[in-house]
């Protein structure tokens, strides 16, 4: 099963292809506080019980909602940093992409 960012209105969804774009895929923390601080970035509302929404343990954001500082950049491998917290929730995400310093990797196209 394919799983889909988190955030409201965001359509990213974990792929071959999404990742192939440079975008990566984070689970929510297990740090309790830092979990929070990341339920209160998302701002969501559960539609059934009216309260905040909490994420379940497959739950995930992509790099679309972090700033480009809240990465650290190993070689071609691109990790959050400790402390992180998703900031970036405009409309206009979508267009966003975050990249390391590094020229683009390219990837041979599937048919």
């Amino acid at each position: 099963m394919t799983r889909s960012c988190s955030a409201l209105g965001c359509t990213a969804r974990d792929t071959g292809r999404s990742r192939e774009r440079g975008i990566s895929f984070h689970q929510f923390p297990v740090d309790a506080a830092q979990r929070r601080e990341w339920i209160r970035a998302v701002n969501r509302v559960d539609p059934r019980s009216r309260r905040a929404w909490r994420p379940g343990p497959g739950a995930i954001l992509c790099s679309r909602h972090f700033a480009e500082g809240d990465f650290e950049c190993y070689g071609l491998r691109r990790k959050l940093r400790r402390g992180a917290v998703p900031s970036r929730f405009l409309p206009s995400v979508s267009k966003w992409h975050s990249s390391c310093t590094q020229a683009p990797i390219s990837f041979p196209m599937s048919h």
